[in-house]
């Protein structure tokens, strides 16, 4: 299967989360605006000459539904001495490459936030000052690039985090703002971080 085919399931597979379950009189019925928005989201990432320019205007689709200043996004894989360990992470996109460039492995494994957003998948959403310390060893830089809350989700494949993206809000973002097609979009994205769009080296 190749990464088109994939993009199309995981649209058709998150579109199917909108549907009504049978049985179900409870249920509405799909929001015709967040079938547009997964439709558009799709299509940025389908019609993307490159990993970049999808995620650019990927982030387009994004940004009415999630007010951000800046957006990165990491890759994340295994430690090579304990293959069922995440914590390895690569920046692989980022709007502000001057404060966080692109590239360079890292270890985070160990530290809450690796716990949370890549052992756990959960979404991560630090909208405090304390929270922005507790979790980030830079929010000094965060909080002077306009950043009051920071907004961290994963993207998750067969039970394993392959990336995340982070949002750095200039508003306090409440976790009830990050809704299930906020979430939904973002698992769009995982042909993103396949490996072979992401160098090893």
């Amino acid at each position: 299967m190749n990464r088109r085919d994939f993009a199309s399931l995981a649209a058709v597979g998150a579109s199917a989360l909108f549907l009504p379950r049978a049985g179900n009189a409870a249920t509405s019925a799909p929001s015709s605006d967040s079938a547009a928005t997964l439709a558009q989201g799709q299509n940025a990432i389908r019609q993307g000459t490159s990993r970049d320019e999808a995620i650019r205007a990927w982030l387009e689709v994004v940004k009415p539904k999630l007010p951000f200043l800046q957006a990165t996004a990491l890759v994340s894989r295994p430690k090579p001495e304990a293959p069922k360990e995440l914590g390895a992470v690569r920046r692989i996109y980022s709007t502000v490459p001057s404060s966080y460039p692109v590239g360079g492995w890292k270890q985070l494994s160990g530290s809450d936030w690796a716990r949370k957003v890549l052992e756990r998948g959960e979404v991560l959403v630090a909208n405090s000052d304390a929270d922005l310390e507790h979790y980030f060893p830079d929010h000094k830089l965060l909080k002077s690039l306009g950043t009051a809350t920071l907004v961290n989700i994963p993207v998750v494949v067969c039970k394993r985090t392959v990336g995340a993206f982070a949002f750095m809000c200039a508003e306090v973002v409440p976790e009830s703002a990050i809704t299930e097609e906020i979430r939904l979009l973002t698992a769009l994205t995982a042909p993103l971080f396949s490996d072979d769009l992401v160098p090893t080296a």
